[in-house]
């Protein structure tokens, strides 16, 4: 049985793209963590985007047949005061809901940072013992001088590193890239701030921003495990930080952790997105819109990169989610696919459009997790005129264990697009303009049915085909057409 292409990742330490295998630390499965949200903000699109990014890596891993633990950190440790509004079980509720949301398959474990403490001071009395570790008045600071490579995986040298937890000055700090293990709390601290701070042998305080990462994943993924992934901001830093301190506590000479992955980040309006105006799942389905419209705008994206979300782009996306599903017919059984190997395993070697499909999907996914060649690939696929229905329904199948965009089981009709609400002559007039696209397209026209196409987009119309028949939708927000510019 062909296992099919081998899986080849990204690995930010050598900055190339090489073939993954697992180092086996972790009892047979491939140990796999990734930092989390904080619990004290509602996660917008763009946090989400990172665990949409993560979950490619999980199903592509599942896809080879690795066994995966995996372990996503809540931080709910935090330096700054939380206003006394917030909710943080809310707001982890409300990161739960997104990545069900985005059909995201869910970690084995979602630790606390809170409920790992003891380990967090474990390891930094061990850091303190082998003089890895200094004492200062505001706490105990890990000392970058004797780490050997600190920097490597930012590709940044010791002497232009800053540290990024705090930007005030620390007296007495002997680097300016030495960070805090462990911050003290004072008397002149506000209360507030401070009503989540812990008994250490160094006093009363909390950890610093980077030891719980290293303390919560190994102590759930072993001392070494295989994969670690965060947002492409984290390698500048945060990340650096995370390897020297849990290097230096390991004191074995062999790498923390063997593959690092970063994912890019999700831009609006060409800007990264933040908290307070970035737009979050319920935004989407007040605006009509489903969230695997949103999950397939980001799968037309390599994960590396960064991404613009717009309004019209998850439109399109929806629309091209409604055509792929108008192949699903009552006649396709659809089977119940995870491993490329089971895939191989449904289709007879006659079925050639389905295995040569099968293969290139396959090949697309295992080249750095290329989902828009997976996209591509399939819709080549189920567009092939020597496709079986058998062949179909593997396909469909091998492409949702890939993609994760519910091809099998999605209803069309959550994908209905709202029309809006117009008044009867501005509608007609859309109606006629679509109904003048169609009449192109049947006698393939293609120029004109184009050239109409483009006409209802700049008046926020976004059409979908699906065989021979066409929506349309207006989205939220948009002005009515004037109907000078809605004539065909």
């Amino acid at each position: 049985m062909s296992t099919g292409a081998p899986l080849r990742l990204r690995n930010s330490l050598h900055r190339g793209v090489e073939a993954f295998r697992p180092s086996g630390s972790a009892g047979g499965e491939v140990g796999l963590y990734s930092c989390g949200p904080i619990a004290f903000a509602s996660p917008h699109l763009g946090i989400l985007r990172g665990y949409v990014c993560v979950d490619l890596l999980r199903r592509a891993l599942r896809w080879k047949g690795f066994p995966v633990r995996h372990a996503v950190m809540i931080t709910d440790v935090v330096r700054a005061r939380v206003p006394d509004d917030v909710d943080p079980e809310l707001h982890v509720k409300e990161f739960h809901d997104g990545l069900a949301a985005l059909n995201v398959l869910p970690a084995d474990h979602y630790p606390r940072a809170s409920e790992y403490v003891d380990e967090m001071i474990g390891m930094a009395r061990e850091l303190e013992r082998t003089g890895h570790a200094y004492r200062l008045g505001s706490g105990l600071y890990f000392d970058t001088s004797r780490s050997a490579g600190y920097g490597a995986i930012a590709r940044m040298h010791l002497e232009g590193q800053r540290d990024g937890a705090s930007a005030e000055s620390v007296p007495g700090r002997r680097n300016p890239s030495d960070f805090a293990l462990w911050r003290l709390t004072g008397p002149g601290d506000d209360p507030r701030d401070t009503a989540r701070t812990w008994d250490s042998p160094w006093g009363r305080g909390l950890p610093g921003s980077h030891l719980p990462c290293s303390a919560t994943s190994t102590a759930l993924l072993g001392a070494h495990f295989d994969l670690h992934t965060g947002g492409r901001h984290h390698r500048a830093l945060h990340h650096v930080n995370e390897i020297a301190q849990s290097e230096a506590c390991l004191a074995d000479g062999r790498p923390w952790v063997g593959h690092w992955l970063h994912h890019g980040a999700l831009t609006h309006d060409d800007r990264p997105m933040t908290r307070g105006t970035a737009p979050h799942v319920a935004d989407l389905t007040a605006a009509g819109l489903h969230p695997m419209a949103f999950r397939l705008l980001l799968l037309r994206g390599h994960y590396r990169r960064d991404l613009a979300y717009t309004r019209a782009g998850v439109a399109g996306a929806q629309a091209t989610l409604r055509r792929l599903l108008s192949r699903r017919g009552p006649a396709v059984p659809v089977p119940d696919v995870v491993t490329y190997e089971q895939a191989r395993l449904l289709l007879p070697p006659d079925d050639t459009a389905a295995l040569r499909a099968l293969d290139r999907m396959d090949a697309a996914m295992c080249a750095d997790l290329n989902t828009a060649q997976v996209l591509t690939e399939l819709q080549e696929a189920v567009r092939a005129p020597d496709l079986t229905d058998r062949g179909l329904g593997v396909v469909l199948a091998s492409a949702d264990a890939l993609l994760g965009l519910r091809l099998t089981t999605l209803d069309p009709g959550e994908l209905a697009l709202r029309t809006g609400e117009l008044p009867l002559a501005q509608r007609r007039a859309v109606e006629e303009l679509v109904a003048a696209r169609a009449a192109a397209r049947a006698r393939r026209d293609w120029q004109r049915a184009d050239a109409i196409r483009a006409q209802l987009s700049r008046i926020g119309v976004a059409v979908t085909d699906a065989g021979d028949r066409s929506d349309w939708t207006l989205s939220r927000g948009v002005p009515a057409p004037a109907e000078s510019e809605a004539r065909p």
